[in-house]
């Protein structure tokens, strides 16, 4: 059909140019009739139409026999795209199906991933527990097992952990070595009875019960030495080994016991000045205990009696009844009728006065000593403070130099602060206390001699020479 109007069109387009030309043409031509000019051309368009319409005839034939093989190309085409199409959609389907089970198949993987880690980590729980639960020489036996960190170590120590189940109840023999009492390691075979383990060397010297020193090394616990059922035990036969079950700590700790002396040399340079401030007070308070022990209580009818006979002007009397009180309070009435008997009429003002100043000169060997008590219950603190202040330097000396990895190396430090307080504490106390008793039997003397003053006074009647 495209053909048939590029013919067409060329004969459209000369019928246009000849209008043109029409109008272009001479005065000569315009005067042919117009019918005549289209009757030419008419037929000059026919011919080139037949011409045309030949040639499309022509064009149609040639496509006509095109056309099947033209057909039948088309068709293999659309037949091969049908299959592509087809094709497409299977790969498409496989694709899909691929994927889904590449997604399954990776959901199942994770979970496989997360099971394996629950599994390494309850294999990891039980290594750890098994280890804690385990004899020092079954650890060092399977000490491979318990290191290695793939599944297939931690299996075999789960089938070795089944195989003692089974066999509970029975003694287990390990081979091995362990520290002797020299500290000495030496070979020779374990007795293993469930958390009790004993001990055989090779040659029989070393026996006894398994613990772990500081170092976690096997050693054998002094004093459960026993050979021959150690041996019994080893052979499976039956025995009754030695068994002590603090593991040898009784036996340290009994070991361990310091005296007295020992143990204020822990305490360092500054228990020296304690001790010697304990002295003092301690001599002091027995000394003033001593002399308010001498000291007898003053019986209001004594002073009464006194006073009496010194208010009938009777100053013998009076002075042989004080003569035989025992109190600092004798020294205040031995003024007092002293002063009376020589000038009876002596003013109130003055005779208190003198029994004031008698008062006075009481006080002092009644306090004394008590400022020695008090001293040492401030002070011994402080020195032990000091002391542990000390000791605490000296530790992180040795800190620095050695390091916290051996508690020895600390120990001089560490007992110098502790022992220093503790001595301070001892003396500061019991001194506190003696102060607080021996100060109140001190000041009820003092209440006794004033009131012992005040009565005398206020039991003389006043002279008539008042001024």
């Amino acid at each position: 059909m495209m053909k048939v109007i590029l013919y067409i069109l060329p004969f459209v387009l000369l019928a246009s140019l000849l209008e043109a030309q029409e109008k272009a043409v001479s005065p000569v031509v315009e005067k042919i009739p117009t019918a005549a000019r289209y009757t030419e051309a008419a037929a000059s368009v026919e011919k080139d139409l037949r011409e045309a319409l030949d040639e499309l005839a022509k064009v149609q034939s040639k496509i006509a026999k095109q056309k099947p093989v033209l057909a039948k190309e088309s068709n293999r085409i659309a037949a091969d795209l049908r299959e592509a199409r087809r094709q497409a959609d299977l790969a498409r389907s496989r694709r899909d199906a691929v994927d889904t089970e590449f997604a399954k198949t990776d959901g199942e993987l994770k979970s496989w991933r997360e099971e394996r880690q629950y599994i390494e980590g309850l294999l990891l729980d039980f290594a750890k527990t098994y280890q804690s639960s385990q004899s020092l020489a079954r650890i060092e036996a399977q000490g491979d097992l318990l290191k290695g960190s793939d599944l297939k170590s931690r299996l075999a120590l789960v089938e070795q952990a089944v195989g003692q189940i089974k066999g509970a109840g029975q003694v287990g023999v390990i081979a091995g070595q362990a520290l002797n009492a020299e500290g000495v390691m030496v070979q020779g075979r374990f007795a293993e009875a469930g958390p009790l383990t004993w001990f055989l060397s090779q040659d029989g010297k070393a026996s006894g019960l398994i613990s772990a020193d500081n170092n976690l090394n096997q050693r054998l616990v002094p004093g459960t030495e026993d050979g021959e059922n150690i041996g019994l035990l080893l052979s499976g036969q039956k025995a009754k080994p030695s068994f002590d079950p603090t593991l040898g700590t009784a036996v340290a700790l009994t070991s361990s016991g310091t005296s007295i002396i020992g143990h204020i040399q822990q305490g360092g340079f500054w228990i020296f000045p304690i001790l010697i401030l304990a002295a003092i007070a301690l001599f002091a308070a027995i000394r003033k205990w001593i002399q308010l022990l001498k000291i007898r209580d003053l019986r209001p009818a004594v002073v009464q009696a006194v006073i009496d006979a010194v208010g009938k002007g009777d100053f013998e009397t009076a002075r042989s009844t004080v003569d035989g009180i025992h109190h600092p309070a004798r020294e205040i009435l031995q003024r007092g009728v002293e002063i009376l008997s020589k000038a009876p009429n002596t003013s109130r003002d003055d005779l208190e006065e003198s029994l004031y100043e008698k008062f006075l000169a009481a006080v002092p060997p009644l306090n004394k000593g008590l400022p020695l008590v008090a001293i040492a219950s401030a002070t011994a603190p402080l020195l032990g403070l000091l002391g542990t202040v000390t000791g605490m330097i000296e530790t992180f000396r040795l800190i620095n130099i050695f390091g916290t990895g051996d508690a020895k190396s600390l120990a001089s430090g560490i007992s110098e602060a502790l022992v220093t307080t503790e001595f301070g504490l001892i003396v500061a106390i019991p001194a506190l206390i003696l102060h607080a008793l021996l100060s109140r039997k001190v000041q009820g003397i003092k209440s006794a001699m004033e009131m012992t003053s005040l009565a005398f006074l206020n039991g003389i009647p006043e002279g008539e020479d008042k001024n």
